[in-house]
């Protein structure tokens, strides 16, 4: 162990303090300019302590802040003290790498024949120290920025999971053998390169058992968003299923309808209320207005053989009933099924059937047309409306751009993006003057 004069002790342990605060307050989201000055402050008094405790300073900070916790609230505030737990171990191992470089910089540099002539250059050995110690965080901060989003869910996940008390145990097990070490070196004169390699092991140990419980964190994230998603399906099928069901009620009854107006006319006809016939004639007219329920539009519904699928067409049909806009349905095959990602299929083609029943609003003839064929394990569904717009293919799919105006392409931009998700989905867009035609091709193998 080298041994530091007065003011070397302190800017060792002023340096060591300074980085464990800020990475304290950073991740714990206290960070900001007031709370500079704050650290700083506390930087300097624990730098000045560390001239009398040495080594133990970092320990001494957490026992205080464990102290204060308990003082304060009864309690420890497990995510927190985890966090400070994690930035402590992890200084304490940048600091015995950084010294180690730092006397291995010294001997090279002054060609010093062994450890112990180093002990006249501490002060070249501290510089060396800080100098790495500020490389190594620097990239440790450059990790966790670019990979932020992930630390970020996977914490967020902990929460959710009541993980965070567990966490903290594990983290603390390994402080505690690392300030074990730390301790055995001071006393048994143990050289800096067997204590690097002992706690170097134990941090190899902490990072792969905290690895195993990511992997555990994300198993169980998707278990639980598999769980919600089966949920979900359930729900949109039963509610699509009670769209059909009222589908095809209402052709009944319109069915019915007819038939005893028909009858209600023959007994009109006979009888001497002539003035009335005029308006039951109106009325069989007006019930025979063609309302594409048994016309053929999408009389072949039933040839299509997913329930979810089926009902989304008919939800489109009456939603494009209430814009004006006339959807047909066109069906090559005496029945079509969806094998596999059943529920992407429908949320592309919930999508592409949006976009085309706003596009047509605008457009003389307002007409979209779905159209399903199938040739062995391939299955093709196409979404066609016509258009006034000329639209471009490269650009369409982009997050915000829209045949609808500024700020709505979302639905396009999801579609891209479930498309891109699925190997076997492909996407092609026709774009003509008057009419775009968007194609869904799935491969489907046995």
């Amino acid at each position: 162990m080298l041994d530091f004069g007065v003011v070397d002790t302190f800017y060792q342990g002023f340096t060591s303090v300074l980085v464990v605060l800020l990475w304290y307050y950073f991740l714990s989201g206290l960070f900001n300019w007031k709370s500079v000055l704050k650290i700083l402050v506390l930087t300097f008094f624990w730098g000045v302590l560390s001239v009398f405790v040495a080594d133990f300073i970092l320990l001494i900070m957490v026992l205080i802040n464990f102290a204060s916790q308990f003082i304060q609230k009864k309690s420890l505030n497990y995510d927190k003290s985890g966090i400070l737990l994690l930035v402590v171990i992890i200084q304490v191992l940048i600091g015995n790498i950084a010294m180690f470089l730092g006397r291995m910089s010294v001997r090279g540099l002054y060609n010093v024949s062994n450890l112990m002539g180093v002990q006249y250059y501490t002060h070249e050995v501290l510089i060396i120290y800080v100098i790495f110690v500020i490389i190594i965080n620097y990239a440790i901060l450059f990790f966790y920025r670019r990979y932020c989003h992930k630390i970020v869910s996977v914490n967020r996940k902990i929460k959710e999971l009541n993980l965070s008390k567990s966490l903290f145990e594990l983290i603390l097990i390994f402080y505690v053998a690392i300030e074990s070490i730390m301790l055995i070196s001071l006393n048994e004169n143990i050289t800096a390169t067997i204590q690097l390699t002992l706690i170097t092991s134990f941090i190899v140990m902490l990072l792969m058992m905290l690895w195993q419980m990511f992997f555990f964190i994300r198993s169980y994230m998707k278990k639980q968003e598999a769980s919600y998603q089966a949920k979900q399906n359930t729900q949109l099928n039963e509610y699509l299923k009670s769209v059909e069901q009222q589908y095809l009620e209402l052709r009944r009854f319109k069915h019915d309808y007819k038939n005893v107006m028909l009858a209600l006319q023959d007994s009109i006809s006979s009888g001497s209320s002539s003035e009335q016939l005029p308006y039951f004639k109106e009325l069989i007219a007006q019930s025979a207005i063609d309302t594409s329920l048994d016309s053929g539009k999408i009389a072949k519904i039933q040839h299509v053989g997913n329930e979810t699928l089926r009902g989304l067409i008919v939800q489109k049909f009456f939603d494009a009933q209430t814009k004006g806009i006339e959807l047909s349905l066109e069906l090559d095959q005496s029945e079509f099924i969806i094998q596999h990602n059943l529920v992407d299929v429908v949320r592309i083609v919930g999508n592409l059937l949006d976009n085309a029943i706003d596009a047509a609003k605008s457009t003389p003839d307002k007409q979209v047309t779905c159209a399903f064929n199938s040739l062995h394990e391939t299955k093709e569904i196409s979404v066609r409306n016509s258009t006034n717009k000329k639209l471009d293919v490269n650009k369409m799919f982009e997050l915000g751009a829209s045949t609808k105006g500024s700020q709505r392409g979302f639905g396009l931009s999801n579609v891209q993006q479930l498309v891109d998700k699925q190997k076997n989905f492909f996407l092609d867009v026709d774009s003509k003057n008057d009419r775009v035609i968007i194609t869904l091709t799935i491969l489907e193998e046995e």
